[in-house]
């Protein structure tokens, strides 16, 4: 709206400066039409974080980032002398709600984890941003024992794999084993001397990954347990917009004439249109179905799916 006024003013003084218009009372002096023009300067940086944030990609390690971005521009603007006295109040206003917002992060853990997992920041982000040590360290700590629990889990998943046991034969020299196959310093070594993965990951420098998803994805054989993390953590949404799309469609797949569709029809549905727009369902596989059999049974019957039928193979 402000940029639209701007661009037009000549049209709006017109059109308030004539009284046939009865629009006299909105008519504009200079020093307003001033303080229009440096708010829409001032806002352009809120407006590009809403259009930002309002897209499907943008994940919780955009957020603290943003804030500061924002946060440095308020602070440099409201000690410019050049913006009027109620541009610069109402920016020193703006900073402090802000800061409040910013403080709001320290309640939850997911924040500085999704942080700390992402290539392109680690810890390097929040020490060229001049947090005191202790702030790392209680993200560090934070990112280490969700990494240990995540450990437990999954060693508890993977089950250990025994060796046959054989019968003790007694074996010819030419078949006795050769010495040097277990010599210690050839073998590999074991787990137990290896670092841990996150202490591997927070040693290497930081890279300026484009897509931190496939990042991972090309790292799991290297990170097996930090990967599984990292996944979980950086794809929380940074904001309810794309949720609230979901529920939009959502709406408009259930109409009053599909209100009979269960969860589990409505749920395929969704994801069977967010992966068509995603290009994962190919031509071969609406060819494959249609040429189906049709699944016998009462019309109205709910069909239970296998399970992992929204699992994604790439």
């Amino acid at each position: 709206m402000l940029e639209f006024a701007v661009e037009f003013r000549p049209a709006i003084d017109a059109m308030t400066g004539d009284r046939r218009n009865d629009l006299c009372r909105f008519e504009l002096n200079e020093r307003e039409w001033e303080i229009a023009t440096q708010l829409k300067h001032v806002l352009h940086v809120l407006k590009d974080a809403t259009l930002y944030f309002s897209r499907e990609t943008p994940n919780l390690t955009g957020v603290i980032p943003a804030m500061d971005h924002i946060d440095k521009v308020l602070t440099t603007l409201a000690h410019n002398t050049a913006y009027d006295p109620a541009i610069r109040s109402s920016l020193a206003l703006g900073k402090k709600t802000l800061d409040r917002y910013y403080s709001l992060t320290d309640s939850s853990e997911v924040y500085r984890i999704a942080m700390i997992l992402h290539p392109r920041y680690k810890l390097q982000y929040f020490k060229n941003l001049k947090w005191k040590p202790r702030w790392i360290e209680t993200a560090m700590t934070l990112v280490r024992n969700e990494y240990k629990r995540r450990k437990r889990e999954f060693d508890d998943d993977v089950p250990v794999e025994k060796l046959p046991m054989s019968e003790p034969t007694q074996q010819s020299s030419s078949k006795r084993p050769n010495v040097f196959d277990n010599l210690p310093t050839l073998s590999a070594p074991a787990p137990s001397e290896l670092r841990d993965e996150l202490d591997r990951y927070l040693s290497t420098d930081v890279e300026n990954v484009k897509n931190v998803l496939l990042w991972w994805c090309e790292h799991k054989a290297m990170y097996p347990v930090l990967s599984r993390m990292a996944l979980d953590y950086l794809t929380i949404p940074a904001t309810s917009v794309d949720v609230e799309r979901v529920f939009s469609c959502g709406r408009l797949l259930l109409s009053h004439v599909h209100s009979r569709l269960s969860a589990q029809t409505t749920r395929t549905l969704l994801c069977l249109g967010s992966w068509s727009l995603l290009g994962l369902v190919k031509d071969t596989d609406v060819l494959a179905v249609s040429s189906m059999n049709d699944v016998e049974g009462d019309a109205d019957a709910e069909i239970a799916l296998d399970d992992g039928w929204d699992s994604i193979l790439l």
